[in-house]
């Protein structure tokens, strides 16, 4: 697909305009990520706390998660908004992300969990869970008060004149009580709505005989209706889910009846290998990515169970889960090219098959991938402008999820890798190759699928972290809409590189524009240019994008194929039809295109 000097001044000039819009938009929400403190920091300082604490840490396995506040954060971004949020946070030194650090033993019920601040490495929690009918020495409820205020005030300057008492609890076990004590920060309360309540600023611990079991150094206390409002927006957004299960499902069937129905097919022939081994490649890296998240799966390890059993059964799951999402992948993806190849036919650079006749080395696919650089460009800035309208009018919000998630990894940067390239690659091969082809083909009208598969591609997000869930819906579909024009007006490198990294940047925002280690800022520059690089070696080899010949390729039943076809053709063009007509009749009739196409360049040669 050549793209002319007018289109591509289009394009830049729109990009321009689009990272403006981000950079006022979007960048004041990534720029307050304080991320000073490193995993192996956490680690340290966690260890450090447990020997004060006469607790050898080396007798524990441990478990290091990157997390965030979520509650908090939901209700600091609904009440008061982004840029009020980020003032409350550094006026009352409310920390948002954290390390949370578990000490285990298989089969015991004892356990340690401290969280650690990732901007000032400061300690904000701690809980030591013991077994329910282990003894402590009997104490007082006026003792286990002044205990808990002594402490405070020692490891947090609690100061009592500013704060008032909140709550008291004692909990009786069979050889012990517990006592709870919580106060509250004058001066901080945040409504919910119109007599919603409002959110209170903690500081707690909790006291069981001589021992400060648990405490906290700050922590929102919410309303009760806004805990109720949450838990209705998630299941609002597991209900819309549903559809896009019902409607993915209808997708997969259709593609299923098509490739039994098309399975000699020479663009099923030629792509196959192509998808068993993006497949394969699939199924590889996110293995890989189950094992860079030992850290996430070991902190959901209950220790009732045996480690190994918990391990293994996780596995399996994984392992079937995997195959039945890559076979998931690979029929749409064959159906997808023959009635791409079908349906599109003066502009073959949307199909995988056109790629794998030409080869993907050479300057033509390089332009391809700069422009999905634009595309990339003009996609962030659009997505800003639509989410600072839905927070500004609808009073939308977004979590961390994924952020907090990739940061949990052993090699956080290979996570978010893994996440971007198999989401593109699996959603723009089944929305887009054979799901706006599969419209084009029973709909006969272009823009009316992209309408209806953006909308499906936006009910699969409606389970993201963007709430009201209806509102990720939305802006999801829109830029489905941008994505199906670009599928049918350029090629499908074009989109892949663009969804690349749209994901990925999405994943390492924060770790450029926040402040974050060096490693994880060079480390997250050089996904976004994984793309650039191959454009590159595209650009320099620049290998000839002639299409190969085919003929080899074909089976015996294709070759036999072949033969009926020329004689058909040739014996109907001495009656007199049309090429146009007879290539729409035999499609009508079921015939392959391209051996169609193959057919009529060899009645040509022999004329």
């Amino acid at each position: 697909m050549k793209i002319t000097n007018r289109e591509w001044r289009i394009f830049i000039l729109v990009a321009i305009i689009s990272i403006v819009f981000w950079l006022k938009f979007e960048y004041p929400r990534f720029s307050y990520v304080r991320l000073r403190v490193d995993k192996k920091e956490a680690i340290a300082i966690a260890d450090k706390y447990l020997k004060s604490r006469g607790v050898n840490p080396g007798g524990y396995e441990s478990a290091v998660i990157f997390d965030s506040d979520k509650w908090g954060d939901r209700y600091l971004q609904k009440t008061l908004g982004l840029g009020l949020e980020k003032e409350f946070i550094q006026r009352h030194g409310y920390d948002l992300f954290f390390w949370q650090i578990r000490f285990f033993k298989e089969f015991q019920e004892e356990e340690y969990f401290i969280t650690i601040s990732a901007d000032t490495g400061a300690i904000l929690s701690f809980q030591h869970l013991i077994e329910d009918i282990e003894p402590r020495g009997d104490i007082t409820k006026d003792s286990a008060k002044k205990k808990a205020e002594f402490f405070l005030k020692d490891n947090y300057n609690l100061n009592l004149s500013e704060y008032g008492f909140h709550e008291e609890k004692v909990k009786r076990y069979e050889k012990r009580q517990d006592y709870s004590f919580s106060w509250e920060k004058k001066g901080v309360y945040i409504p919910w709505l119109k007599e919603g309540g409002g959110a209170k600023l903690l500081i707690g611990a909790t006291v069981s005989g001589n021992e400060i079991k648990e405490f906290y150094a700050a922590k929102l206390d919410m309303p009760e209706k806004f805990q109720r409002y949450i838990e209705n927006q998630f299941m609002l957004g597991e209900y819309i889910s549903s559809f896009y299960f019902l409607l993915f499902t209808a997708l997969l069937v259709f593609s299923i009846f098509i490739l039994l129905k098309r399975k000699g097919y020479l663009s099923i022939y030629i792509a196959r290998k192509w998808f068993y081994c993006l497949a394969a490649l699939f199924i590889f890296l996110n293995i890989l990515y189950i094992l860079n998240n030992m850290e996430s799966i070991s902190m959901a390890y209950p220790t009732s169970v045996r480690f190994s059993h918990f391990m293994r059964t996780y596995f399996i799951k994984a392992i079937i889960s995997l195959f039945f999402v890559a076979v998931s992948f690979v029929i749409p993806g064959l159906a997808g090219e023959s009635l791409c190849v079908e349906v599109f036919p003066y502009n073959k650079s949307s199909c995988f098959s056109y790629y794998l006749k030409t080869g993907f080395f050479n300057r033509g696919v390089s332009r391809l991938v700069i422009l999905g650089y634009l595309v990339f460009f003009i996609v962030m800035g659009f997505q800003g402008i639509i989410f600072h309208f839905g927070q500004k009018y609808l009073g939308v919000w977004r979590e961390w999820c994924n952020f907090t998630q990739f940061s949990s990894s052993y090699i956080p940067l290979f996570s978010v890798f893994v996440v971007a390239l198999s989401a593109s690659i699996n959603e723009e091969v089944t929305f887009r190759l054979f799901g706006i082809s599969l419209g084009v083909k029973y709909l006969k009208n272009a823009i009316l699928s992209v309408v209806l598969l953006s909308f499906i591609w936006g009910l699969g997000h409606s389970a993201y972290p963007v709430f009201p869930a209806w509102f990720r819906v939305i802006e999801v579909s829109l830029i489905g809409f941008i994505f199906g024009f670009i599928f049918l007006r350029y090629s499908i490198i074009t989109l892949l590189t663009a969804h690349y990294l749209v994901d990925t940047f999405l994943g390492v925002a924060a770790y450029i524009v926040g402040d974050a280690p060096r490693y994880l800022f060079y480390s997250s520059i050089f996904l976004l240019l994984v793309p650039l690089g191959f454009a590159l070696v595209a650009y320099i080899l620049n290998r000839e994008d002639k299409e190969k010949d085919i003929k080899t390729k074909l089976s015996k039943l294709q070759k036999y194929n072949l033969d009926i076809l020329i004689t058909y053709i040739s014996t109907k063009k001495s009656q007199g039809y049309s090429v146009d007509r007879l290539q729409k009749e035999l499609i009508e009739h079921g015939w392959d295109k391209l051996l169609i196409d193959l057919a009529f360049s060899q009645t040509a040669e022999q004329s």
